[in-house]
């Protein structure tokens, strides 16, 4: 019985973090891919901006328990069901395999354990995950202005740079102003960023 338990309890929370995780445009993992710690083109990971002035994050997904003003929060939600059904089996099975308690004493005695964990560590760490997937990242236009450093020669006044995003160091490819076009840009040269096209993802640089 506790095995079966753990077992519906595990597959529920592996099909509600799927959508989460395989989300290739959410704000999780970004929009893009990472290769030497760095983020490489994120510019249509932004999210378009609210009636209300703020982000909207779209379809982004957000766990059941962070809603408090609803009386249907009274209700358990499907994530902490599961959670619940999948402590409850692992310590029902560990009290008769391991203590070789009886059922009834097994299933009594997995109460408590079963909430404590879920209450003080499952659900504070499902609630940061899901708080992280829903934050949409800024519009790459938020990137006017500011510093930026080469990351490889320009040639023909075309190369790569790096600055920080939303708190990552993201790459795009850059090219310089029309005006200095003809000036010599190494690794490392600290660059301004005066224009963006996202959809390119491409910016305009000049020399600081």
């Amino acid at each position: 019985m506790f095995l079966t338990l753990m077992v519906i309890g595990l597959v529920g929370l592996v099909a509600m973090a799927l959508p989460a995780f395989g989300h290739g445009h959410g704000a999780l993992f970004g929009h893009g891919h990472t290769h030497g710690g760095i983020t490489h083109g994120l510019g249509h990971g932004h999210a378009p901006p609210h009636a209300g002035g703020g982000r909207d994050v779209g379809t982004a997904l957000v766990p059941a328990d962070t809603v408090r003003e609803s009386p249907l929060r009274f209700i358990p939600s499907p994530r902490a069901v599961f959670s619940v059904l999948a402590l409850y089996g692992a310590f029902g099975n560990a009290a008769t395999h391991a203590f070789h308690l009886s059922l009834l004493f097994a299933a009594l005695a997995a109460v408590l354990p079963t909430l404590l964990v879920e209450r003080l560590l499952v659900r504070p760490l499902w609630n940061l995950v899901f708080r992280f997937q829903g934050e949409a990242s800024t519009p790459l236009e938020g990137l006017i202005m500011s510093e930026a450093e080469a990351v490889v020669p320009f040639r023909n006044g075309r190369g790569m740079v790096s600055t920080v995003r939303d708190g990552r160091r993201v790459q795009l490819a850059a090219r310089l102003r029309q005006d200095q076009q003809t000036l010599a840009v190494k690794v490392g040269d600290r660059l301004l960023i005066e224009e963006v096209d996202a959809r390119q993802e491409r910016v305009t640089v000049s020399v600081l």
